[in-house]
């Protein structure tokens, strides 16, 4: 009898990156399952949304059936729905999942929604099993850009599927045969989108275990400047028992993700000679030195306060405008400046003029602060409406993006 295949090593490993504020992907390393999820949604809770699909994935029976995997990946989209609908801080957020399973008859079973990727890794091959939900992949898919030119282009991040955009979710599901000795790759767009297939492809030729090659990969991602979360799932086809689930591979940075509070400008003194007697407490007598000190330090620790506040809520804002050119950008913060401090970026631009939108929808462009999500979506109806070329509008499939 022949053995039955296996996840037989796994590796798991995440990185903020150095310019979200927080990470908003999720993984899953559940054997037979793995599954990695990219939330969107900036202030409307994208990690939230990409919490509920893994958490849809993580309450599969233990020996799932292949169609289980969709099902779980569909019910994931209505829970996304639901909790969006219940709760007006996260109306918009969405995710991308990507899901494989190991099945019985040792074939490799995958669903996937977005631009998040599986790989599989044969002989030093590498080899992408999906495709991109995404306006560029679309463009390349028809001829209209090439790989390279998608890598580079300003709408690459605008994705045309996800869970929770609507109340049905289209997704792709296949199979393909795995033999043993063959690696399986799931990443987030944050590593993909990062460094290409060239730099995964050397990353992992060049890995000794599948934890060194999930730091090799996230190290490249870090490297290539880090403007994404990053998050990659690593499995190992072998006959025999499965590995244990591990913990995630340590990857220290080579820019410092946590800011290290300064030490105190004063050091303690040393300790008094004499205990106090008991039921009494020293106290420092206060004088106008020290509660100018106090005071001051009260008005720093109040705008630490209101800059940290002002810093996140930038940095989960998005507004999609017309710019001093008239053309149409993406712009991530909030478009005030105090103390002449900018919080808004450069802008993505779109490729789209903003006369043309605004001739046929006054309003398109003002919609004001959003969360990501809702941006995105705006940001994606007009470069497929007013930025494509005509005879890309519509696939040769027929389907719509």
């Amino acid at each position: 009898m022949t053995p039955r295949l296996a996840w037989v090593e796994l590796a798991r490993a995440t990185d903020v990156g150095r310019v979200r504020g927080h990470n908003e992907d999720r993984h899953l390393v559940r054997p037979p399952v793995i599954a990695v999820a990219d939330g969107m949604g900036g202030a409307k809770a994208g990690e939230v949304a990409a919490g509920i699909a893994i958490t849809a994935l993580d309450g599969l029976p233990g020996n799932p059936r292949p169609g289980d995997l969709r099902r779980a990946v569909e019910r994931a989209n209505g829970d996304i729905r639901r909790s969006a609908a219940g709760d007006m801080g996260r109306a918009g957020m969405g995710t991308t999942v990507t899901a494989c399973m190991l099945g019985d008859d040792d074939r490799l079973y995958v669903v996937h929604v977005g631009d998040s990727r599986a790989y599989l890794v044969r002989g030093g091959e590498l080899r992408r099993l999906t495709d991109d939900h995404s306006v560029v992949a679309e463009l390349v898919r028809g001829g209209a850009l090439t790989e390279e030119q998608a890598d580079r282009h300003p709408q690459r991040n605008v994705i045309t599927r996800a869970l929770g955009a609507s109340d049905k979710v289209s997704t792709d599901a296949f199979q393909v045969g795995v033999e043993p000795g063959d690696i399986v790759l799931l990443c987030t767009d944050g590593v993909s989108a990062a460094i290409g297939d060239a730099a995964i492809r050397a990353a992992l030729a060049d890995g000794a275990s599948l934890d060194d090659a999930a730091v090799a990969l996230l190290a490249a991602a870090d490297e290539s400047g880090g403007d994404d979360n990053a998050t990659v799932v690593l499995a190992r086809v072998g006959e025999g028992q499965a590995a244990p689930v591990p913990e995630p591979a340590v990857f220290v940075p080579a820019t410092p993700r946590v800011a290290i509070l300064p030490r105190p400008m004063v050091e303690p003194g040393a300790r008094t000679v004499r205990a106090p007697e008991p039921g009494r407490v020293l106290e420092r007598v206060p004088t106008a030195t020290s509660r100018i000190l106090l005071a001051g330090a009260a008005v720093l620790v109040i705008a630490g306060v209101i800059a940290g506040a002002t810093a996140w809520a930038a940095s989960r804002s998005h507004v999609v405008q017309a710019d001093e050119a008239g053309q149409v950008r993406l712009y991530a913060g909030l478009p005030y400046s105090p103390l002449g401090i900018a919080l808004m970026d450069d802008g993505r631009p779109l490729g789209v003029p903003a006369a043309v939108v605004t001739a046929e929808d006054a309003d398109a462009l003002d919609q004001g602060i959003q969360g990501e999500g809702e941006a995105t979506a705006l940001a994606t109806r007009l470069i497929w409406r007013y930025g494509m070329p005509q005879q890309w509008k519509v696939p040769k499939t027929g389907g719509r993006p």
